[in-house]
C-alpha cells in the first residue's frame, strides 16, 4: 500500500468509546488479519483494530490518542509489531514509543512481537508455517527453488518469506488476494496450532478491561 493510502487510513481513525480494547497493527494487512481474528475469536464487541501505517510512525499515533474523545474509555491497548531482523531490537523500539506517550495508569498496555517470541521475521512467516499443510504447498517450494538462483544477490529470510506468501496465496481460488483479505475471507485457518500465541494475545487482553 502506498504512503499516502497508509496516512489517509491512520488520520480517518477514531476511537470507538463502546470498545475499551484497541489492538494496533503495522499496516493494512496486519489490520485485516487481527480483523479477521478478533472475529474468529467472537470478541468483536470488545476489540477495535486499528493500524499505526510502519514502525517508524508507531510514537506519533501512539501520541494522538489521548486527544480523542473515546480515549477516557479505553481500558488496554494491544500493540504488534514485525520482529523483522532483530527481535530484541524490536521489542526495545516499540517499548520505547510506549514510554514516549505516558499513558494514565487505567489503560494497560501489552505487547507482542511477531511472528513469536525470539523469534525473527515477521506476519508472514506466522502465515506461512500453517500454509505447510496445505495441498498446494510443494507447488510453492518448488517454485521458491526454482527460482532462487536468479536472485542477484540473495533474497534476506525476509523477502524470501513474502515471495512464498505471494506464491502461496497465488494457489487460492482467489489468487488475486493479499495476506489480510485472504484472513477476512477465511482462507487462513486460525485453528491452527500455529496460531495458538497469537490468538491468545487479544483473548488476554479483554478481561483487564472490566470493571473491578
Amino acid at each position: 500500500m502506498s504512503k499516502t493510502s497508509h496516512e489517509n487510513n491512520k488520520e480517518s481513525f477514531e476511537i470507538n468509546k463502546d470498545k475499551p480494547v484497541l489492538l494496533l497493527g503495522e499496516g493494512k494487512d496486519e489490520f485485516n488479519f487481527f480483523t479477521g481474528l478478533v472475529k474468529h475469536l467472537g470478541l468483536t464487541a470488545s476489540i477495535q483494530i486499528a493500524q499505526y501505517a510502519g514502525k517508524p510512525n508507531l510514537s506519533a499515533f501512539l501520541s494522538t490518542l489521548s486527544a480523542q474523545t473515546g480515549f477516557p474509555s479505553l481500558r488496554t491497548i494491544g500493540i504488534t509489531c514485525d520482529a523483522d531482523d532483530d527481535h530484541s531490537a524490536t521489542l526495545a523500539s516499540v517499548n520505547h514509543s510506549i514510554q514516549q506517550v505516558n499513558f494514565p495508569e487505567h489503560i494497560k498496555v501489552k505487547t507482542y512481537i511477531l511472528p513469536g517470541e525470539d523469534k525473527s521475521g515477521a506476519l508472514e512467516a506466522l502465515v506461512l508455517e500453517a500454509a505447510e499443510s496445505s495441498p498446494a504447498w510443494n507447488c510453492v517450494e518448488r517454485f521458491t527453488k526454482c527460482v532462487a538462483p536468479n536472485d542477484k544477490p540473495s533474497l534476506s529470510s525476509a523477502q524470501t518469506d513474502k515471495r512464498r506468501m505471494h506464491a502461496w496465496l497465488s494457489t487460492l481460488s482467489k489468487p488475486e488476494l493479499r495476506l489480510g483479505e485472504a484472513a477476512l475471507k477465511h482462507h487462513i485457518h486460525f485453528g491452527h496450532q500455529v496460531f495458538k500465541p497469537i490468538t491468545d494475545f487479544p483473548t488476554s487482553l479483554v478481561p483487564v478491561t472490566k470493571d473491578q
